[in-house]
């Protein structure tokens, strides 16, 4: 495996961008490497006739040389070039689906080298129809070798923003030609004999394909030991995100059912308890084992909606969903099955329960990426997958969001000195590594985050002790030596979306001197309770969050005092942006 180098400052180039296209398209034929959009997925290009840019593209996946790319053209008189041979069968695969969502292995000729095809005697020639892509593909010039545009082994990405996160500052460009239509990678048939041979699936069926040849294609079985794949995820276990993905197969013939409507029939509360159940068990018996678990639900929007009728707020608490749709809508659960991966991997959950298909069509495409992402196929990537992405995203300009709101939270201490400074530095911190941020109902709408202090017993104005400076800036390598303490009060509550207290007395003090936040207050410990996330002490008894504040105390007490609330806040973190209408964005 190659290591990967940041060496780029790398470009984020607009659809409408010229002079930004012809760049990038320079770069590449010069022997760079560039993100660019297809119908399908993003790609990661270079010129398929140098070996030393192809060579590139493995460095900046961290990809195993031993999987073959893709050769993308923008014209169809370009095949001549670069195959030996078209088959019969070749011929009408392209003139059925060129343009489109398929790749077709042909023979190749000697002028394709053999760092494209891993070896091997023949070529995948594929000829998009995203008009962005050919335009670009046109502006470079030459025959371009792309894999997909994602560190290796992880989900294939279907925005400029997903290249980005995988790929800023591994190659010189990435140029965003929006959210893939398909969002599945291209559909692979090994066309160098007389019957087709799948051998991956994509949006092109086997049935279409079967039309189009007036024959019965096969599907390629699994590889031997030491055989070299013909087409790209054959063979690694690809699509991955982070965590843990588990298949909840749909039942089938349901069709479209509104769990609000009044008139449901016996038969659609059966269907709608038959599509819903299966998550919601499940995630029941996952935080039976581990109460503080959090769950990714990838689903249909009857699945979200009865859980929110289930009216369970420990469970809600911690399931996060992305929404593909209608549940038995195969075609957008496949539009968005990778965004939906990453999304819901980025919001750090323990497990992604995700929907599965029963079906001949699409859903053979579909089942065979969520089953390699949910490791049920292929062998294990040698790479690092995501260990190499740093934690936060470059920077998100605010105008690719249709709107924006704000929330915040409020830590509650009593003076606000040294806890409450500390507490919103930490938070703050937390909001700036892990951003940018969403909403929890729109990933068009972005949300800007924020922590504040106040106290309870104030002197305003006054600033941290020294020590406990020197203690957060050891612990966080940052200051709050800026901060001045001010009083909590109503303007500052009406200000703020949560309240949270670092000690029970304090959340108690509040609501008997302002009832009014009832339900808006609560401690450290109450709110993890809330979530049921109970700590017990060794005797069994429930144990309280309690931080005293470390005045007059020696440095070593401070570093204490800063680790610990460090500790309680990045376990409630996911809980508070989500109870803020926010989640991290992707």
């Amino acid at each position: 495996m190659m290591e990967r180098k940041k060496i780029f400052d790398t470009k984020l180039i607009r659809a409408n961008d010229e002079d930004g296209l012809k760049d990038a398209a320079k770069a590449l034929s010069e022997g760079n490497v560039v993100g660019f959009p297809t119908e399908t997925v993003y790609g990661l290009g270079a010129d398929a006739l140098n070996p030393e840019a192809v060579s590139r593209i493995f460095e900046a996946k961290g990809r195993p040389g031993d999987n073959p790319l893709i050769v993308h053209i923008w014209d169809k008189s370009q095949i001549s070039d670069l195959v030996s041979e078209v088959t019969p069968a070749a011929q009408a695969l392209i003139d059925a689906f060129m343009p489109g969502p398929i790749t077709v292995i042909m023979k190749k000729k000697d002028v394709v080298p053999s760092e494209v095809t891993a070896g091997l005697d023949t070529v995948g020639i594929r000829m998009p129809s995203h008009p962005l892509c050919n335009e670009f593909l046109k502006m470079c010039g030459c025959p371009v070798a792309a894999p997909s545009a994602n560190l290796s082994g992880s989900p294939s990405p279907t925005t400029a923003l997903h290249v980005m996160n995988d790929m800023d500052g591994y190659v010189y460009a990435v140029i965003d030609g929006g959210l893939c239509d398909v969002g599945l990678e291209s559909t692979v048939v090994d066309a160098t004999g007389e019957v087709p041979v799948i051998l991956r699936p994509g949006a092109v069926t086997s049935a279409m394909i079967d039309e189009a040849l007036k024959t019965h294609s096969e599907y390629a079985g699994a590889l031997q030991k030491g055989q070299v794949p013909a087409s790209p995820g054959m063979k690694y276990r690809h699509y991955a995100p982070g965590c843990e993905v588990k298949i909840i197969t749909l039942p089938e013939n349901i069709g479209q059912i509104n769990p609000h409507a009044e008139d449901l029939t016996d038969e659609q509360k059966q269907k709608l308890f038959a599509i819903a159940s299966p998550f919601l068990l499940e995630a029941q018996k996952i935080l039976k084992d581990n109460p503080a678990a959090r769950i990714g639900i990838f689903a249909g929007s009857e699945v979200k909606e009865l859980a929110e009728m289930a009216g369970d707020d420990i469970l809600s608490a911690h399931l996060n969903f992305c929404v593909y749709g209608n549940t038995c809508d195969v075609e957008a659960a496949s539009h968005k099955l990778f965004d939906g991966l990453r999304l819901l991997d980025r919001q750090e959950v323990d497990i992604i329960l995700a929907a599965g298909f029963k079906g001949d069509d699409l859903e053979v495409a579909y089942m065979n990426r969520l089953s390699k992402a949910a490791g049920k196929s292929g062998d294990d990537v040698p790479s690092k997958a995501y260990e190499d992405i740093d934690e936060g995203m470059s920077e998100i300009p605010l105008d690719l969001f249709e709107n924006v709101f704000t929330a915040s939270v409020l830590f509650i201490s009593d003076d606000d000195g040294n806890l409450g400074a500390i507490t919103e530095g930490i938070f703050t911190d937390l909001l700036r590594r892990k951003g940018p941020f969403c909403s929890c109902e729109d990933e068009k709408v972005g949300a800007e985050l924020y922590a504040e202090s106040a106290g309870l017993f104030v002197i305003e104005g006054t600033s941290p002790d020294e020590n406990a400076c020197k203690a957060y800036s050891q612990i966080m390598d940052g200051t709050i030596a800026h901060h001045m303490a001010r009083r909590a009060e109503v303007s500052v509550f009406d200000a703020n979306d949560l309240i949270l207290t670092i000690n029970d007395s304090q959340a108690f003090e509040l609501i008997s001197n302002f009832p009014e936040l009832d339900g808006r207050v609560f401690s450290l410990s109450s709110y993890m309770a809330s979530k049921g996330l109970v700590m017990k002490g060794e005797d069994g008894s429930i144990a309280s969050v309690s931080i005293n504040d470390p005045a007059g105390e020696d440095l070593f007490t401070y570093k204490h005092t800063v680790l610990a609330l460090k500790a309680w806040l990045e376990i409630l973190f996911p809980y508070i942006i989500k109870d803020l209408g926010a989640m991290r964005f992707c």
